[in-house]
């Protein structure tokens, strides 16, 4: 209350269960003024819209309004529905949807049709105001109301989206919370970069197609360049000099300079309204896809790293900033308050990782430990039997940290989540894992239903990566077990890590490596202790936290809980916990 009176900057790090949201919510109603919540996942965007803010106004004897915002690609777009051909029983179903619905929020819907991404927002095929359908817009209608909210809820993109275009995407900039806040390094350094794919090239041909333009000829050659060579496995950096040369083909071969005086002529003699707005957003598309294969031919951006993989059995070439401390100061200096919280932002107990990664200073700190009592409420089982998660026996790791895996689920007979550090690893598991359980994988469904579907199931078991490492909130003993399938180092392969690990030189493990990892792995760890009667165990199967030294450096990152080696050791603990859900035998 006092840094946002003050127009003062804070870091502070809060224990699972101390309250967070409440403790940041509150002091921005009271302060008057149009405030900002930025979250990493849309699992806590929902929480704060859908619960804590709802709660927060029957409570308050203070009057206040809010609202949540997320990227256009949440909604329905009008106009690209209205474009989209492709007739199936699923789109049957998806224009049942459509007749309905009121929002035109993807996540009202009961499933994920493959052709969202046709058929959603997307800012490079937007005009606006311009567009003739925007007084109907399902974006632009739920925006419009925005300006007179007092709490807005956004995700990090949006907030870095909005940065990037010079502040005008966000209806107010007074101050602003930054929950999850060890995500925006990873934020800022993706939104600041770019992706050419097959999808976006090929939309841009039919595109061209649909107004009158010659482009049969080019689907071959577009196809041949991100389908016709050898689809790397794993990412490849710097983007070789034979894909640069074919790029250079490609580019040659769509010809956008002079795709573009030709949309300028057909839009001055445009007929109707809809056709001046489909021609104007191409221009817009052409000028920004034509200065981005430029960029990847030229390689020039010091800043970034550019490097290509497979997508689907497609190519794709990408590039992302590697140091986000210039964004990071530009957007702390537009408001004139800043707060940023989570459960996990300090490392070797202390701001330095998180302050040198973002190039801040003149935050005030904070760190307030948790509540509970871990040595009471919860148990840590480390493996020390399965084979070490390397990349030689990755498939013998799997497949023997699986037999785990269930072994720890019949023990907490289900009410388990499982996080995993790839979607190969989990794709593994949801396709092998033999359980009397029901579980269902990420990806199934949207997250928020997803996650409603195992607070709804007795005995459940979620599995899971990414997104659900933070910001979920599940009390009670509905989750009683956290299995963590790898110590979560970021990957060797991902070249935006090699790059600023080459940049620390012979300090990259211990500047960069081992804080990341424990950040990430306390937030997975913070899943399960929610409340002063939850009990329940994590557990970790990767062995190097007893056979590498760093080991006991991530262990005392944790707070102080009791740990074992033995899975009788996890059994007798869920035989002996306090518990109110009936006893379930495995059939």
């Amino acid at each position: 209350m006092r840094c946002l009176r003050d127009k003062k900057n804070l870091l502070i790090e809060a224990g699972t269960g101390i309250g967070k949201s409440f403790a940041y919510l509150i002091p921005a109603i009271l302060s008057q003024e149009k405030t900002i919540v930025s979250t990493a996942t849309l699992a806590l965007q929902d929480q704060l819209a859908g619960k804590d803010l709802v709660f927060l106004q029957k409570q308050l004897p203070h009057q206040f309004s809010f609202g949540i915002l997320k990227g256009k690609n949440n909604y329905l777009c009008l106009k690209r529905e209205r474009e989209f051909t492709e007739i199936s029983d699923l789109y049957v179903r998806f224009r049942e949807w459509l007749s309905k619905t009121r929002t035109g929020e993807k996540d009202e819907l009961p499933f994920i049709p493959e052709f969202w991404s046709k058929v959603c927002g997307d800012s490079q095929d937007c005009s606006g105001r311009m567009c003739p359908f925007y007084d109907d817009c399902f974006y632009y209608r739920h925006y419009r109301h925005l300006f007179k909210k007092d709490i807005l809820v956004i995700n990090h993109h949006l907030l870095i989206h909005d940065l990037f275009s010079d502040f005008n995407i966000l209806p107010f900039h007074k101050q602003v919370i930054i929950d999850e806040a060890s995500e925006l390094e990873g934020v800022i350094s993706h939104v600041m970069g770019s992706t050419l794919s097959y999808s976006r090239v090929a939309w841009l041909l039919y595109r061209l197609k649909g107004l009158k333009i010659i482009v049969d000829p080019l689907f071959p050659k577009v196809e041949s360049f991100f389908k016709g060579i050898n689809i790397p496995s794993q990412t490849i950096s710097p983007i070789p000099k034979d894909i640069i040369e074919k790029l250079k083909d490609l580019k040659e071969t769509l010809a956008l300079d002079t795709v573009v005086p030709t949309l300028k002529k057909q839009k001055d003699s445009a007929s109707d309204e809809m056709l001046f707005d489909r021609i104007e957003t191409t221009i817009g598309y052409v000028t920004t896809l034509g200065a981005e294969i430029d960029d990847f031919i030229e390689q020039e951006d010091t800043g970034k790293v550019y490097y290509m993989a497979g997508n689907n059995g497609t190519l794709e070439l990408r590039s992302s900033l590697v140091e986000a401390r210039s964004p990071s100061r530009n957007l702390i200096g537009a408001y004139d308050s800043v707060i940023m919280t989570s459960a996990t932002l300090t490392a070797g107990g202390n701001f330095t990782f998180l302050k040198q990664r973002l190039g801040i200073e003149d935050f005030q700190e904070r760190i307030i430990s948790s509540p509970f009592d871990y040595s009471k409420q919860a148990l840590l089982y480390i493996n020390k039997d399965l084979p070490p998660p390397s990349n030689k026996n990755n498939e013998v790791f799997q497949q023997e940290s699986l037999a785990v895996i269930e072994e720890l689920i019949n023990a907490s007979q289900g009410r388990a989540l499982v996080l995993f550090t790839s979607y190969n690893h989990l794709r593994s598991a949801a396709q092998n894992i033999r359980i009397p359980y029901p579980f269902k994988a990420q990806g199934e469904m949207p997250p928020a239903r997803l996650l409603q579907w195992f607070k709804d199931t007795p005995h459940s078991v979620l599995l899971a990566t990414a997104t659900f490492w933070q910001g979920i909130d599940i009390k009670g003993e509905t989750l009683s077990l956290v299995v963590i399938g790898k110590l979560p180092f970021a990957s060797p392969g991902d070249p935006i890590y090699q790059e600023r690990c080459r940049r620390l030189g012979d300090k990259w493990f211990s500047e960069l490596a081992l804080p990341s990892a424990i950040l990430v792995l306390r937030q997975g760890f913070g899943r399960l202790i929610r409340g002063h009667s939850d009990y329940g165990v994590v557990a970790i199967l990767d062995t190097r936290l007893v056979t590498h030294a760093y080991g006991k450096t991530i262990v005392s990152s944790l707070p102080e809980i009791g740990i074992t080696h033995s899975l009788e050791d996890v059994k007798h603990f869920f035989d002996s916990i306090p518990s109110t859900v009936p006893k379930r035998k495995p059939t």
